[in-house]
């Protein structure tokens, strides 16, 4: 993806006992080699259509972050504990100069009607 760049990754599909968990996230500059003297690239995992411009924990739409450092080599990825996706998940490319390379691995997740409801309604609360 392009430098400051935001993807939308998942699309509400209507069902809110329906969600996803987010595990991993991974990220690497397109040309690793080539950007040896740069400092880092970074990525964050948003709920939220406004992308974040930098990484906010106490953000409650902000749930997974990670930086690849290139010089020393170095990466490193933190995921907000119990998230659940119900509607829509982006990812944002914080670098303003480099192209990234990521891969989320989430897995589904069905919840009970109230459970639902209350993902939706903290997903909503916080995006309107």
């Amino acid at each position: 993806m392009a430098a400051g760049e935001t993807r939308k990754l998942l699309i509400d599909d209507g069902d809110f006992q329906h969600g996803f968990i987010v595990h991993e996230l991974f990220i690497s500059p397109v040309n690793p080699l080539d950007e040896a003297t740069s400092a880092a690239t970074s990525a964050v995992l948003h709920l939220s259509n406004i992308p974040p411009t930098a990484f906010l924990w106490r953000d409650p739409t902000q749930i997974a972050w990670a930086v690849y450092n290139t010089n020393p080599t170095n990466t490193y990825s933190v995921i907000a504990p119990d998230n659940i996706v119900v509607r829509e998940l982006y990812v944002t490319n914080l670098s303003s100069s480099q192209q990234l390379n990521y891969m989320v691995h989430i897995t589904d997740r069905t919840m009970t009607p109230a459970h639902g409801v209350l993902q939706m309604v903290k997903e909503v609360t916080y995006n309107d």
